[in-house]
């Protein structure tokens, strides 16, 4: 917030720039929609084949002159799958916006209405970036195919901040028939408009008398989501608001002066302290050299509390606690805790205090969605990383990320654009790309085969590099049982259904020098086949649940992965008591300029050895580029799918 000063021949989307958007026939000012005979009777959605619930109406009108926006949400249920929609979240940032005058209902199949009286509760969606993002919550009654649920809401933020809203016209799951929008800019401030992912005619972009801007859209696909896709805010069909100083300006004066603002504050916190310049004489007292001193610094640093990477805590634990607001990197050194950009200006400070270069870069992340310089919205370099010079050397570091290995960067913060700061406004700068050497995926494992076709054994998971650091993160917040449960479920959604998994040991959840192991004791009942006095068996067994991830012919949007990577198996099977193995399939290797695949099968001292690699060293993909990754899998499925033969002595 700021300070106040159509690829579906379905699609049809109305642009009513114009005179903004007015109540529906037989809707006033705070009431429901009329129910017709029509939405009762609607069981389908035409051209939408097996949806489970349509959005018949929905509505936002907001106002940043009174700092409110109202939403109104109807949904008709069409199966009983669809009840599932039946849960309501109601997002918010607290500490920003606020939710009031929540009202629902639902209108029986007969047309009959039973009023909300329930429970709402609020919960933690997500937590990162400085950001607590919650929702209330609350359950509709009596929800069954052919209801129709509707709600409405009030968001609203301080009187005396700006909202730069967002217009989602595409819902994630539901096509949506007719949906309504109208904004009320802040009339002191400049507004620029973003059409993303949709043309708008240029001759109905215009505001009506009052200063609202409408838009109207109808029959509006969902989101078409596909497995390794970029982020969905960055595919979707959407608009979005900017407020700015003064004109419109181009956007390198516009990233300028960003730039020299977010210089001055970084400055300040930073500055030159008494007590800092001890602390980094103390740190690296000893040191052999300009990387043994980094090291020293950076481990230290990495020892401060993060309170961007902590469990949600009850308003009566904040109060408890009574943390102090910290000034500058001195009160973070002192007081030993802080959030994940003070973190990272005190490594920059100590680092200054050593000797060295050091500066801060503002970056955008890529979890969640791209950055695009031509569009002026600061809050896409909403991250930071520090940035020190070693002889004649830019190297990168994450002291914000807990656990992030020395000379690494969280994967959301490798290969992106950002702004390394100075007081002329800064420079863009791109961090380093990753590389699917940091991001190996060891197994390791001895099993054994039963007579009837059960396989048992142990195997140890060992995770360096990006592929620790995204189970560290993913880890944050939840207790011993739920990472338990996490990586147990990581386990079998490789493996058949059935598998029986549970982990023995774990280590290396704290830190970043040691790798994240578990070990795991498997069981999976049927694994081989018996024919007649022969017994097959699949040999890529940690993938041999699995399913291929591209398997369609064409597809809509990029392939995306969150980094390269690389997985190595090195497992081994005793055979059970009589059998002998009459015939193994050849090696089988697939390669890319991008990608290589490998995998073995020998015997090995009476024992079937079986070895594979995979390796994926690129993260995005434009669709040109899917036809022969497809080919590529294809590859990799047919040498996985491959048996071993077992013949009876």
């Amino acid at each position: 917030m700021m300070q106040k000063r159509g690829r579906w021949a379905l699609l049809a989307v109305l642009l009513l720039l114009v005179a903004g958007v007015r109540p529906l026939d037989g809707q006033r000012k705070g009431e429901w929609l009329p129910v017709t005979p029509e939405d009762l009777a609607l069981k389908e959605v035409p051209g939408v084949s097996g949806a489970h619930a349509v959005i018949l109406y929905r509505e936002s009108i907001g106002d940043d002159n009174q700092s409110f926006q109202d939403n109104y949400i109807r949904i008709k249920i069409l199966t009983e799958e669809g009840r599932k929609y039946a849960d309501i979240d109601i997002p918010y940032v607290k500490g920003g916006t606020s939710i009031a005058g929540i009202k629902a209902r639902t209108i029986r199949p007969d047309g009959s209405i039973l009023e909300f009286e329930g429970k709402i509760f609020d919960k933690l969606i997500v937590k990162g970036r400085g950001v607590k993002v919650q929702a209330k919550a609350f359950t509709m009654p009596e929800v069954q195919a052919g209801s129709i649920i509707e709600y409405k809401y009030t968001m609203r933020w301080d009187i005396d901040k700006l909202r730069q809203p967002r217009w989602d016209l595409q819902d994630d799951d539901l096509f949506t028939r007719r949906a309504r929008f109208s904004f009320k800019p802040y009339l002191e401030q400049g507004l620029s408009v973003s059409w993303v992912n949709f043309k708008v005619p240029s001759d109905q972009q215009a505001k009506d008398e009052k200063g609202a801007i409408g838009l109207e859209v109808n029959n509006v696909p969902p989101l078409e989501e596909e497995e390794y896709m970029p982020p969905e805010r960055e595919m979707q069909m959407r608009v979005e608001f900017f407020y700015h100083r003064g004109p419109v300006e181009v956007p390198e004066k516009f990233w300028k002066r960003e730039g020299e603002d977010w210089h001055r504050v970084v400055e300040d916190f930073i500055g030159k302290r008494g007590g800092i310049a001890k602390a980094a004489a103390e740190i690296t007292a000893g040191a052999s050299g300009p990387d043994d001193q980094l090291r020293r610094i950076y481990t230290r640093v990495q020892q401060v509390r993060n309170l961007n990477f902590e469990r949600e805590k009850t308003e009566k634990e904040e109060k408890r606690e009574k943390l102090k607001d910290n000034s500058n990197i001195e009160d973070v050194w002192k007081r030993g805790y802080g959030y994940r950009s003070q973190i990272n200006r005190l490594f920059v400070g100590l680092a200054r205090a050593a000797g060295f270069d050091a500066g801060v870069v503002r970056i955008s992340e890529r979890d969640t969605y791209f950055f695009h310089r031509n569009l002026q919205d600061a809050w896409q370099l909403d991250g930071e990383v520090a940035v020190v010079r070693v002889g004649n050397e830019d190297r990168y570091f994450d002291a914000g990320t807990p656990n992030c290995p020395f000379g690494l960067l969280s994967w959301e913060k490798t290969g992106v654009q950002g702004i390394r700061l100075n007081k002329d406004g800064g420079t863009f700068v791109t961090t380093p790309a990753p590389n699917f050497a940091d991001a190996l995926a060891e197994r390791k494992g001895t099993f054994r085969l039963l007579p009837d076709g059960s396989l048992q054994g142990k195997v140890q998971y060992t995770f360096v590099g990006y592929q620790a650091i995204r189970r560290r993160r993913d880890a944050v917040g939840r207790d011993e049982q739920g990472r338990k449960e996490d990586l147990e479920e990581e386990v079998k959604n490789a493996l058949p259904s059935g598998a029986i998994v549970k982990l023995e040991s774990v280590s290396g959840w704290e830190g970043w020098e040691a790798p994240l192991k578990a070990e795991f004791s498997v069981e999976i009942p049927g694994y081989a086949v018996g024919a007649g006095s022969r017994m097959l068996v699949p040999t890529a067994i940690l993938h041999s649940g699995r399913r291929h991830p591209f398997q369609h012919a064409r597809r809509k949007h990029p392939v995306y992965f969150s980094y390269p990577w690389q997985e190595e198996d090195d497992l081994t099977v005793e055979l059970p008591e009589g059998f002998r193995i009459e015939s193994l399939p050849s090696a089988k290797q697939a390669s890319l300029p991008f990608s290589q695949y490998s995998i073995t099968r020998e015997e090995n001292a009476g024992k079937l050895r079986i070895k594979r690699k995979l390796v994926m060293n690129g993260f995005y993909f434009p669709q040109e580029y899917y036809s022969t990754l497809r080919q590529f899998y294809d590859r990799v499925r047919a040498g996985d799918e491959e048996q071993a033969v077992l013949r009876a002595k």
